[in-house]
Protein backbone atom coordinates (compact mmCIF):
# COMPACT_ATOMS: atom_id res chain seq x y z
CA UNK A 1 0.00 0.00 0.00
CA UNK A 2 2.60 2.60 0.94
CA UNK A 3 4.45 1.40 -2.42
CA UNK A 4 1.33 2.25 -4.17
CA UNK A 5 1.04 5.50 -2.20
CA UNK A 6 4.92 6.32 -3.37
CA UNK A 7 4.46 5.54 -7.13
CA UNK A 8 1.28 7.77 -7.41
CA UNK A 9 3.43 10.66 -5.67
CA UNK A 10 5.88 10.40 -7.99
CA UNK A 11 3.81 10.13 -10.95
CA UNK A 12 2.05 13.57 -9.83
CA UNK A 13 5.22 15.47 -8.87
CA UNK A 14 7.69 14.34 -11.49
CA UNK A 15 5.45 15.98 -14.39
CA UNK A 16 5.54 19.41 -12.34
CA UNK A 17 9.47 19.49 -12.27
CA UNK A 18 9.65 18.76 -15.55
CA UNK A 19 7.32 21.40 -16.19
CA UNK A 20 9.17 24.04 -13.81
CA UNK A 21 12.30 22.90 -15.09
CA UNK A 22 11.28 24.17 -18.15
CA UNK A 23 9.75 26.93 -17.51
CA UNK A 24 13.14 27.78 -15.51
CA UNK A 25 15.39 27.08 -18.71
CA UNK A 26 12.60 29.40 -20.61
CA UNK A 27 13.57 31.81 -18.49
CA UNK A 28 16.96 32.22 -18.04
CA UNK A 29 16.86 32.35 -22.06
CA UNK A 30 15.91 36.14 -21.47
CA UNK A 31 13.08 37.71 -23.30
CA UNK A 32 11.98 36.15 -26.54
CA UNK A 33 12.16 37.74 -29.88
CA UNK A 34 9.12 39.19 -30.88
CA UNK A 35 7.38 37.80 -34.11
CA UNK A 36 8.63 39.85 -37.65
CA UNK A 37 5.70 42.42 -38.21
CA UNK A 38 5.57 43.23 -41.93
CA UNK A 39 3.18 43.84 -44.30
CA UNK A 40 3.94 44.03 -48.44
CA UNK A 41 3.23 47.31 -49.96
CA UNK A 42 4.08 49.14 -46.44
CA UNK A 43 6.79 52.23 -46.60
CA UNK A 44 10.72 51.12 -45.86
CA UNK A 45 11.04 54.11 -43.43
CA UNK A 46 7.46 52.68 -41.04
CA UNK A 47 9.18 49.13 -41.24
CA UNK A 48 12.45 50.25 -40.35
CA UNK A 49 11.12 51.99 -37.38
CA UNK A 50 8.80 48.65 -36.43
CA UNK A 51 12.04 46.42 -36.92
CA UNK A 52 13.71 48.57 -34.87
CA UNK A 53 11.17 48.57 -32.03
CA UNK A 54 11.36 44.73 -32.74
CA UNK A 55 15.53 44.46 -31.87
CA UNK A 56 16.42 44.28 -35.59
CA UNK A 57 19.35 46.54 -36.33
CA UNK A 58 20.41 47.65 -39.45
CA UNK A 59 23.49 46.03 -41.57
CA UNK A 60 23.33 47.82 -44.45
CA UNK A 61 26.82 48.40 -46.48
CA UNK A 62 28.48 51.60 -44.94
CA UNK A 63 30.13 52.44 -48.09
CA UNK A 64 27.44 52.80 -50.60
CA UNK A 65 27.69 54.95 -53.84
CA UNK A 66 25.48 57.96 -53.99
CA UNK A 67 23.80 56.51 -56.82
CA UNK A 68 22.33 53.81 -54.51
CA UNK A 69 21.12 56.86 -51.68
CA UNK A 70 19.41 58.60 -54.20
CA UNK A 71 17.45 55.25 -56.34
CA UNK A 72 16.72 54.56 -52.26
CA UNK A 73 15.20 57.95 -51.89
CA UNK A 74 16.04 57.38 -48.15
CA UNK A 75 19.04 57.60 -45.62
CA UNK A 76 18.32 54.40 -43.60
CA UNK A 77 21.99 52.76 -42.75
CA UNK A 78 20.46 49.44 -43.33
CA UNK A 79 20.65 49.67 -47.00
CA UNK A 80 23.17 47.94 -49.04
CA UNK A 81 21.93 48.16 -52.66
CA UNK A 82 19.97 48.90 -55.27
CA UNK A 83 19.60 48.14 -58.86
CA UNK A 84 19.83 51.09 -61.48
CA UNK A 85 17.74 49.35 -64.10
CA UNK A 86 14.13 47.50 -64.27
CA UNK A 87 11.97 47.73 -61.45
CA UNK A 88 14.49 49.56 -59.35
CA UNK A 89 14.82 46.87 -56.57
CA UNK A 90 16.68 48.13 -53.37
CA UNK A 91 17.70 45.66 -50.95
CA UNK A 92 18.05 46.64 -47.22
CA UNK A 93 19.85 44.18 -44.17
CA UNK A 94 18.97 43.97 -40.64
CA UNK A 95 20.31 41.40 -38.08
CA UNK A 96 19.05 40.37 -35.03
CA UNK A 97 21.13 37.70 -32.39
CA UNK A 98 22.07 35.11 -35.46
CA UNK A 99 19.21 36.05 -37.88
CA UNK A 100 19.75 37.62 -40.84
CA UNK A 101 16.80 40.16 -42.35
CA UNK A 102 16.59 40.96 -46.53
CA UNK A 103 13.58 43.39 -46.67
CA UNK A 104 13.47 44.25 -50.68
CA UNK A 105 11.22 47.42 -51.94
CA UNK A 106 10.15 48.63 -55.03
CA UNK A 107 9.67 52.50 -55.52
CA UNK A 108 6.00 53.85 -55.23
CA UNK A 109 4.05 55.84 -57.04
CA UNK A 110 5.93 59.02 -54.99
CA UNK A 111 9.48 57.78 -55.52
CA UNK A 112 9.34 56.32 -51.83
CA UNK A 113 10.47 52.72 -51.45
CA UNK A 114 7.66 50.03 -50.72
CA UNK A 115 8.27 46.57 -49.21
CA UNK A 116 7.67 44.01 -52.08
CA UNK A 117 9.53 41.05 -50.00
CA UNK A 118 11.38 39.83 -47.10
CA UNK A 119 13.59 36.35 -46.45
CA UNK A 120 14.79 35.32 -43.10
CA UNK A 121 17.92 33.57 -42.60
CA UNK A 122 20.83 32.84 -39.95
CA UNK A 123 23.35 35.36 -39.87
CA UNK A 124 25.88 32.80 -39.98
CA UNK A 125 25.71 31.81 -43.34
CA UNK A 126 27.72 34.69 -45.47
CA UNK A 127 25.68 37.58 -46.74
CA UNK A 128 24.45 37.44 -50.46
Amino acid sequence: MRQALRRSILQAVLPLSVLASAVALLAAAGPRASPLQLAAQQPIEQADRQLRQQGWQPDGAPQLDSFDRELSGNELSSLSSCSGTGAGFCRYDYQRGRQHLEVITVPGRDGDGLVHHWRLGDHTASKP
